[in-house]
């Protein structure tokens, strides 16, 4: 451990004082980021190779969260040859439909709200029926994501009960929806059939 190196560690307040004053981060998240970089550059100076000087790490630090304040999504070009790729977004959004977000939801909306009655809805009053009509069902139900979507579905019409899985169907998509893991949370009971590589009726 070199004492010297450790006498170089900026304090929080010191990096504090070279942050720009309008940068849009909140300061429990900048003090974070600093305390974070503070005890990386601490790390270094006590395994003896830390080179820094407490002027350029402050202004690494800085760097880090001028960084940090950037947008997280960008725009880029999927050149995949797949269409609707779940690592891009899926289907890009339409710049009319966008605008009329936009124009929509800039202000309070009767999400659930019916306006005829006075009295409270649904909120899925306004997309229930479409859905529906178009897949042909009773009624209809919305989720952001397929994980939602097959626990809910399972925890519904299979709680309980048995639930037959191809072993070849037991995937593990963007590393955190895994199939036998969605089902055991549902409450049924897993049962694999056929092997990894075919499966017969």
């Amino acid at each position: 451990m070199s004492e010297t190196q450790l006498k170089e560690l900026p304090s929080v307040s010191q990096v504090l004082l070279e942050v720009p004053q309008d940068i849009p981060l909140h300061i429990n998240y900048i003090n974070h980021l600093i305390r974070s970089q503070i005890n990386t550059f601490r790390r270094q100076a006590q395994s003896g190779v830390l080179t820094l000087s407490r002027k350029e790490i402050i202004t690494t630090i800085v760097d880090t969260i001028q960084q940090a304040a950037n947008p997280a999504l960008r725009q880029v070009i999927n050149g995949t040859g797949i269409v609707l790729h779940t690592g891009l977004g899926r289907a890009p959004m339409s710049a009319q439909l966008l605008r009329d977000l936009t124009r929509e939801l800039s202000g309070y909306v009767n999400l659930e709200f019916d306006l005829g009655s006075g009295k409270r809805g649904d909120r899925l009053d306004s997309v229930k029926d479409h859905l529906a009509a178009i897949v042909k069902s009773e009624s209809a139900l919305v989720v952001n994501n397929n994980a939602a979507a097959v626990l809910l579905t399972l925890n519904t019409l299979a709680e309980g009960a048995e639930v037959i899985v191809s072993r070849r169907q037991q995937v593990e998509i963007g590393g955190s929806f895994r199939i036998p893991d969605i089902i055991r949370k549902s409450h049924c009971i897993l049962r694999e059939v056929g092997t990894t590589n075919r499966t017969h009726l």
